[in-house]
């Protein structure tokens, strides 16, 4: 079983231990204490099919093998089953002398109780069958001390009853009774070990294999080779009998590599008896056994044979074991054992092709993405020790709370929960009691407790294509559920946010590419002074991408872009670059040129390099840079004081002026200006827009400019869109004014050349508004 059905199986599994049989375990275990010795007397019974010249002696024991099976699988009340049967066929259907039958009998009854004690003795965590597999066990332990034991009791005896053996030396009669007994063991100790420990699972690994189109090619095969053999030692050429008859082996080595462990431990003694009972009766053209000497040939033969088509199946079985390790360790978490991120991209692959395939009938699944989000405040307050506890908790309860599922580790603080549920319906209030039971109170010593849970959910609902986007769609409703009280968030619809997604990266590629082929537009809009006392333009530069179908894009459609992939440093330094070239390729409009505004992105104010890149724009394009003024957007945090200090001691080094935009919606607007020398405030629009009809807004407006004034501080109003408001705002002092009513963004070429319209048009406003930060 791989780890990810482990996860799913576990706590089902786990129910089943301690618990009491059930009426059907009960019938097994009374119908193998009646098959045991019924199968004994059989397999004995059929045993003397393999003696040679009338002898009493089977060259192939399979009680042997069955003494020491079923010891391993029963325990060793399985001998008195045993010894009562084999003693009735000894006597009764062998009619034995008493003395042979007892001696046999306990032989077989001690060299199986010690041959057991000894392989449980050294491996006493394992199932009987693994005891058995281990190779050196069988061999060692079963066939040589354990046969060597029974079969030196079993020759005494034949030795003491049997007039006849006086013929023979005491050795000889042993080493012949142990190869026998030996053979029994390696080819019947495995067989009866399964059959008799896990009788159900021994059928259907033997079922399940001749399923399969190889096995069935094996056994066509297999029987073919037997019935040749038959044809051409009895009607055709018998020289080439034999090569169909020893095409067995090779067969049943094939088999070892492909099979299942009951029916390879089927199969080989079955191979074995064949192969020997040919030899004892002359059938495929084999060579004929006349005496002891060949059948020990023959024996010998068949026991290496066995012996590496036992090899070949352990050797295999353990590679696979190896491989399935492997495997489950690429999918296992190393820290909780629960899934990894492979783990559950593997099981979401399985249900989405399921679900496309029509062939998903447990119910609708959906998808948990839980994520601790103080999680780095954790990892300071309690070292990887305290995070480790508290994933492990939190491992624990999504274990006990969510038992027939899959659960994942993703990464450090983030967990994914693959449920089911009747219906898309119920997910949501399926969700909500998962994340009630996750944050209900706990015990003080409960770390998992003390902290707060994330948790965005959404279903497998077919709509999308990979285990990537779930993932992704799941994760995103998680830092949706961060600006929540009750931090669950429930997305009915993921599809909508791996289409955002792609767009996103689409424009993305398209902005990157249009600032490496300098396929930008500049625009400019007009800030007008509202005491004019400088007939020189002043005006904004912001930035327009052309799509492939020659459109202009307003920078709502692109930014967002720049911003999530990290590319507004770059946008910024393609703006200020281009800007100041443009102002250098015509002298005369640049003399027309009073203030250039050039928006800059809080991601840019980290960049300690920016100062001296304008400083090399500006020496570069002869530009003078009285006329460059950079504006910070307010609303973007300062994210290092003193490197947004430094940047405007160089911005005033070298000339330039500094402006602090959007002022008056940031809760740090007058902290901020007392910590920086700023030349000009832009106050932001939420004031201007109901400027005429709201005295509340006319009282900030009018102590932004008082404060200004104060600290010798030019103002411009945003989103001025009428003469009526132009006029009020000069009243409360604003210097300059910016907006439609003053003048729309146009081409930086029609700005500064004067073809900007003589009135301004105020009848489509729709979609203008947009904050500083987008308006480059």
């Amino acid at each position: 079983m791989n780890s990810i059905s482990s996860y799913q199986t576990s706590a089902t599994n786990a129910g089943s231990f301690g618990q009491p049989e059930s009426n059907q375990a009960h019938l097994l275990r009374a119908l193998q204490w009646v098959v045991l010795p019924i199968l004994l007397i059989a397999m004995a019974e059929w045993s003397r099919s393999f003696s040679i010249n009338g002898t009493e002696m089977s060259a192939i024991w399979p009680p042997a093998g069955i003494f020491i099976g079923a010891c391993l699988a029963l325990g060793y009340r399985a001998l008195w089953s045993l010894v009562p049967a084999l003693l009735f066929w000894s006597l009764f259907t062998q009619g034995m002398p008493i003395s042979l039958a007892i001696a046999g009998v306990a032989g077989l009854t001690i060299g199986a109780s010690l041959a057991t004690w000894l392989i449980r003795r050294s491996r006493k965590a394992l199932h009987p069958l693994q005891r058995l597999n281990h190779l050196p066990n069988l061999y060692f332990k079963g066939a040589i001390i354990g046969a060597g034991v029974s079969s030196l009791i079993g020759a005494a005896g034949y030795a003491f009853s049997v007039p006849e053996s006086a013929d023979f030396q005491i050795q000889d009669l042993w080493l012949v009774y142990w190869l026998f007994e030996a053979l029994g063991v390696i080819l019947f100790a495995p067989l009866f070990a399964l059959l008799f420990s896990t009788p159900k699972h021994a059928f259907m690994e033997i079922i399940s294999d001749f399923k399969e189109r190889r096995i069935q090619l094996w056994l066509v095969l297999s029987v073919a080779a037997v019935v040749i053999s038959i044809i051409f030692s009895k009607w055709g050429d018998p020289r080439y009998a034999p090569v169909f008859s020893f095409a067995l082996f090779p067969l049943i080595c094939w088999y070892a590599i492909v099979a299942k462990p009951t029916s390879l431990h089927l199969w080989i003694p079955v191979f074995a008896s064949v192969f020997v009972y040919f030899s004892i009766y002359n059938i495929g053209g084999l060579p004929p056994v006349h005496d002891f000497e060949d059948l020990l040939r023959v024996l010998l033969q068949v026991g290496i044979l066995s012996i590496m088509a036992q090899l070949l199946g352990s050797i295999n079985r353990h590679r696979n074991h190896l491989l399935m390790r492997f495997e489950n360790q690429a999918k296992e978490d190393f820290m909780t054992g629960l899934a990894n991120d492979r783990g559950i991209h593997e099981v979401l692959q399985r249900h989405i092709t399921e679900s496309v395939n029509g062939l998903n009938n447990k119910g609708v699944y959906w998808l948990a993405y839980i994520k601790l989000p103080d999680f780095n405040v954790v990892n300071e307050l309690f070292g990887v020790a305290g995070t480790t506890a508290i994933e492990l908790e939190l491992a624990q309860q999504l274990q006990r709370f969510c038992p027939h599922t899959t659960i994942a580790r993703l990464n450090q603080g983030k967990f994914a929960v693959l449920q089911t549920a009747d219906s898309f319906t119920s997910i949501e209030s399926l969700a909500i009691e998962l994340y009630k039971k996750i944050t209900a109170k706990k015990k003080p010593g409960n770390l998992s407790g003390q902290f707060r849970i994330a948790m965005g959910v959404i279903p497998i609902n077919g709509s999308l294509n990979s285990p990537e986007q779930y993932l992704n769609s799941a994760s995103h409703a998680a830092r949706i559920a961060l600006t929540k009280v009750f931090s669950l968030h429930y997305l009915p619809a993921p599809e909508s946010v791996v289409d955002s997604y792609y767009k996103l990266a689409a424009r993305f590629e398209a902005l990157k590419l249009a600032i490496e082929n300098d396929t930008l537009v500049l625009y400019g809009q007009e800030i007008r002074a509202l005491q004019p006392t400088d007939k020189r333009i002043s005006f904004e530069v912001l930035v327009r991408m052309q799509d492939t179908a020659g459109h202009i894009l307003s920078p709502a459609e692109f930014i967002p872009a720049a911003e999530a992939y990290g590319l507004m440093p770059a946008l910024d330094r393609w703006v200020i670059k281009n800007s100041i070239h443009y102002l250098s390729l015509n002298k005369t409009n640049l003399s027309k040129v009073a203030k250039c505004a050039i928006n800059l992105s809080g991601a840019s104010l980290s960049d300690p390099e920016l100062a001296s890149f304008i400083g090399a724009c500006l020496q570069q394009y002869n530009v003078p840079a009285c006329c460059i003024t950079l504006e910070i957007t307010e609303t973007e945090a300062i994210r290092s004081p003193t490197q947004a200090l430094n940047f405007i001691h160089d911005m005033h080094d070298l000339g330039c002026k500094v402006a602090l935009d959007d002022f008056g919606t940031g809760l740090a607007s007058f902290d901020y200006l007392r910590q920086y020398p700023f030349d000009e405030l832009k106050i932001d629009g939420v004031f201007i827009r109901n400027l005429v009809n709201n005295p509340v807004d006319k009282s900030i407006v009018s102590a932004i400019c008082h404060v200004a004034k104060t600290m010798k501080l030019q103002t411009v109003a945003e989103f001025v869109e009428d003469v009526a408001l132009s006029n009020l705002l000069a009243e409360l002092g604003v210097d300059f004014a910016q907006g439609y009513g003053i003048g729309k963004p146009q081409p930086l070429s029609e700005l500064l050349n004067g073809h900007a319209p003589a009135e301004t048009d105020f009848s489509n406003r729709s979609g203008h508004h947009l904050n500083a930060r987008l308006s480059f």
